[in-house]
């Protein structure tokens, strides 16, 4: 057998061995059954993904909106007539239809919307203010942390209510 072929084999064996452990440990990750908020790594609120209940520390501004909320400039408009300034790590607008919910929370550069899915049972970051939208493109999690730099935000999972750091 040539070199060639025998460095073939190598890297196609390699290459089915890692290919199966990246499957088997990604099917075997236990999903988060609560979602933590954070801005600048301090906890704002958390959402249990099982029941999509809220928790906020019973100091922190929630504004219930019956409407989708308009965000202009550095403002947020809620229920079409009041608006608020939300300031970073403070307070957030929440906002709900059928199956998904809506949190609005200040970041570094501006409104960061978090979406909750109750049928699928995981968050992303459904908007946010960035210089390439990154944030918005890392899509669903239940398990991965999404990190938004940018704005200093993170989500991070846990499968019990006990906080958690990175």
């Amino acid at each position: 057998m040539s070199k060639k072929k025998r460095d073939s084999l190598l890297i196609g064996t390699l290459l089915i061995v890692f290919g199966l452990l990246f499957i088997v440990t990604s099917t075997l990750q236990k999903k988060g059954e609560f979602a933590y908020i954070k801005v600048k790594n301090q906890t704002l609120f958390s959402i249990n993904l099982t029941d999509g209940t809220l928790k906020t520390d019973p100091l922190e501004v929630v504004i219930i909106s019956t409407e989708a909320p308009r965000i202009e400039d550095n403002l947020i408009w809620v229920n079409d007539y009041e608006f608020y300034e939300l300031e970073m790590g403070s307070g957030l607008v929440r906002y709900q239809t059928r199956d998904e919910t809506y949190y609005y929370i200040q970041g570094n550069l501006g409104y960061v919307v978090i979406l909750y899915d109750q049928s699928k049972k995981q968050i992303k970051i459904d908007q946010e203010t960035s210089p390439y939208n990154i944030c918005s493109k890392q899509g669903w999690s239940d398990t991965k942390p999404i990190i938004c730099l940018p704005n200093f935000v993170t989500i991070e999972f846990n499968d019990t209510e006990a906080d958690v750091s990175i």
